[in-house]
């Protein structure tokens, strides 16, 4: 059923996304038109570059020799076939707000990329490489106007709990700028390490980093290579909180005198600076000057967030200070500090960033807030005048589905309001609880309303949050299926009318235990129920969004399989115009893209999951391990960290080398068969899907022996058992669809799906949300869903 919608809503975009030239580019093109006939680049090409600096110069002559094979450079331009055709001068260092865009024409006779600068000119021949790759030998003519919408698009990078090579951060470069992605953020301390060397400070590499930061020439080093692609690098360090590491350097600069070892647990900690302790500001002014001699952007990221109070409310000269400065909270004493710290940065020209809890009134407009907690945090501090960048919805340390993150917009272009709830209150209500493996349940309630044909469909109030409206639905006779997008993913809910205890809700690709009953009448809402809209000037004041790498599970052999290759759907959503929106489309060119990653950028994705699955294998059968691993996830949400946590296996130390750290966020072969069912001829299909069923069923054998003779497989072999029976389960689905058998109950079958759906540890045998969509798609007229979609 759910497939059914996904095709409705790919028909309602047709429009917007089918009309355009059938090019794989990502981000794609503000406006592309494609012309007649053929560039033709097999003959040598003769390239004209403007005057510009050395290395900007010797950036785009290697990119163009890692294009075409036959490039030769020369001084006239009335010779050359590929001509760079630049009108303004360019610093060597990027810039907030510079000029990005760019023209690329391509004719039978000639190539012509035309921007202002530098910059433009880059990101013209970033698309040009694409588009060479989609066409090896002949370039089709066209012409590309592009223009970026949002000013910052970026990806923070955690080399504080686990440290990153600096070889790897390059190569992530390497990926941002054919991303057109152009902010690094580099979350250089936290509580488990401090990851540069201080001139100042030199027992923060001593005895705070285990052996493993950078050096000066190191950072100086990865930000001439940003600069040359056109990327700025915002250094973060975190004050006054996620210290312990520093506490353990210098103990004497925290609120509570220690003694302090190296953290190794991930979480949330109490060591805290002191305020109140004049050389902690000293310590401050020290270390900005050092990061002010490297780092040449203007800002630098505090982090600010998740301070735990204790150790200010347990220290006589923190209370003390309190009471001389008239603080009454540790909130106000945090204000302060950020203040100061503000003052700080002021002398080297530097402008303060940090996270939601650093946003209060006195803060210098120009300070950016980097906002984890979402659209109505975001909306609340640019409102107040503050520069801001989404995060929420763009975590890429989670497994989610690359969907999630590609309708995640940093200005929203719906909102539900109180009136538009009116006509719901005479609908259905439901409460439910969502179990959750750590932390409090997740509670609210949903509504729908009686008339499916009616604007708004309904809408769900999880406790705590703002209200969300309910756009789709499905329903049969016996279920109602919904989905919405929420900060742990994507929620969907099935629920069953008659038995609501038999109901499913899946945060992401995973069943979450839950409850859900129905209420006699709808639970009245407020005002305060709902986002706050944004003012018309504010929303020229969210600069744009950071996808976030946080390192708990991440090692240098896993960072490109967990960034690659979704972060180009990410990029289009911050470079590309609103209503580049077809999911479809979307997928249809990541595919393509995935390829051009690996062989032209040197991203290693596909390499770290294949030398993962080589490495566990061992001597067993790898294609059938290869096979498997396209039929499985990895738990999406944050479902991961908390079996972690239940297990004691949530610390530094703890090994990220089983299975489940070698699989991608989610399965590309899966996805495809999905969007296949709902685009193709079901008939035909059915015969391929039964081959490829059959054929994984009878891996089975030679998955059990290769699991046998691997120690971490082994610790998986259950999960052979319920695979084999998924795959049965799922012939049977396949043999209904096509009449060769007959099922009584769907309901029953449905559930049995549902059964094998269930989470194995941290994995999910994800195949089985494919048998059912392969339900979804046959059964019979009577349980035939009816859709309903707001189209308002």
């Amino acid at each position: 059923m759910i497939r059914l919608v996904m095709l409705l809503i790919g028909l309602c975009c047709l429009p917007v996304w089918a009309a355009q030239p059938n090019v794989n580019l990502m981000p794609y093109p503000s406006s592309i038109q494609l012309g007649s006939g053929s560039l033709d680049t097999t003959s040598p090409l003769r390239v004209y570059l403007p005057n510009l600096a050395p290395s900007q110069s010797h950036y785009l002559k290697q990119q163009l020799r890692n294009t075409f094979e036959n490039v030769r450079f020369s001084e006239s331009i009335l010779r050359a076939n590929i001509i760079f055709d630049v009108t303004d001068s360019t610093p060597i260092h990027p810039s907030l707000h510079q000029d990005e865009s760019y023209q690329l024409n391509i004719s039978p006779s000639q190539i012509r990329i035309k921007a202002a600068n530098y910059w433009g000119l880059n990101y013209g021949l970033q698309t040009l490489r694409q588009l060479a790759y989609q066409y090896p030998n002949q370039l089709p003519s066209l012409h590309i106007d592009d223009q970026p919408r949002f000013a910052w698009r970026g990806l923070m990078i955690d080399s504080a709990r686990h440290f990153i090579p600096i070889n790897a951060i390059k190569r992530q470069l390497d990926g941002m700028v054919s991303a057109k992605l152009n902010v690094l953020h580099w979350h250089l301390t936290d509580d488990q390490g401090w990851r540069f060397a201080s001139q100042h400070y030199p027992k923060l590499q001593q005895h705070a980093a285990d052996g493993q930061y950078y050096t000066h020439k190191d950072m100086a080093d990865i930000v001439a290579y940003a600069a040359q692609r056109g990327i700025r690098v915002v250094p973060e360090i975190d004050l006054p909180g996620h210290a312990s590491a520093l506490a353990v350097a210098y103990p004497e600069l925290m609120a509570h005198p220690g003694p302090y070892k190296m953290e190794r647990g991930w979480g949330v900690f109490k060591p805290l600076l002191d305020p109140s302790n004049s050389e902690v500001y000293t310590f401050i002014k020290h270390i900005i000057s050092e990061l002010a001699a490297t780092f040449p952007d203007p800002y630098v990221h505090i982090g600010g967030d998740e301070v735990k109070p204790d150790h200010w409310r347990d220290s006589q000269a923190v209370q003390e200070y309190m009471q001389l400065h008239t603080l009454s909270s540790p909130a106000q004493l945090h204000n302060h500090f950020n203040l100061k710290v503000q003052s700080l940065l002021s002398v080297h020209n530097k402008v303060l960033m940090g996270w939601d809890e650093i946003f209060q009134p006195e803060l210098n407009k120009s300070v950016v807030i980097q906002s984890w907690r979402g659209f109505d945090s975001l909306t609340r501090l640019t409102n107040a005048g503050h520069m801001g960048v989404l995060s929420a919805g763009f975590y890429v340390d989670q497994p989610q589905y690359t969907s999630y993150h590609y309708r995640n917009d940093p200005l929203p272009q719906k909102r539900i309001t109180l009136e538009h709830t009116a006509s719901m209150q005479q609908g259905q209500a439901w409460q439910f609880s969502i179990t959750r493996l750590k932390g409090s349940p997740v509670t609210g309630h949903f509504v729908l309303s009686p008339d499916k044909r009616a604007k708004y469909l309904g809408y769900i109030v999880i406790d705590g949050r703002k209200v969300i409206e309910i756009e789709g639905l499905e329903e049969s006779t016996q279920m109602i299926r919904f989905n919405i997008d929420t900060w742990m993913g994507p929620l969907r809910i099935s629920l069953t009318k008659n038995q609501p205890s038999q109901s499913q809700i899946l945060v992401g690709n995973t069943p979450y235990t839950h409850q859900i009953r129905p209420l006699s009448q709808v639970p009245k809402l407020a005002p305060s129920n709902f986002a706050s809209a944004p003012m018309d000037s504010a929303k020229t004041r969210v600069l744009g969004a950071e996808a976030t790498i946080w390192g708990e599970l991440v090692m240098p052999y896993n960072l490109d399989l967990r960034l690659w290759p979704r972060l180009f759907a990410i990029a289009e959503r911050l470079w590309s115009p609103v209503n580049q929106q077809s999911e479809t489309s979307m997928y249809q060119r990541l595919a393509k893209l995935d390829k051009f990653a690996t062989h032209r950028l040197g991203l290693k994705h596909q390499s770290q999951h294949l030398h993962g699955l080589a490495t566990l294998s061992g001597q067993g059968d790898i294609d059938a391990l290869k096979r498997f691993s396209q039929l499985i996830e990895q738990a999406q949400y944050y479902t991961r960290h908390h079996v972690k946590y239940q297990n004691g296996q949530y610390h530094q130390q703890a090994p990220l080398d089983a299975l489940v750290d070698f699989l991608p966020a989610e399965s590309s072969y899966l996805r495809q068969w999905h969007i296949r069912l709902a685009s193709q001829d079901k008939t035909a299909l059915y015969a391929k899907l039964m081959a490829q069923y059959q054929l994984w069923l009878n891996d089975i054998p030679k998955l059990k022996s290769t699991f046998s003779q691997s120690s971490k497989l082994a610790e998986q072999h259950a999960l052979l058992s319920q695979h084999q029976s998924s795959l049965e389960l799922g012939i049977r689905v396949i043999q209904y669809c096509t009449g060769a058998t007959q099922i009584v109950d769907l309901h029953a079958l449905r559930a049995q799906i549902w059964q094998h759906t269930l989470r194995h540890g941290e994995l999910i045998l994800a195949v089985n949300h494919l048998t059912e969509a392969i339900l979804d798609g046959c059964i019979t007229q009577d349980e035939q869903p009816k859709q309903s979609k707001n189209v308002g």
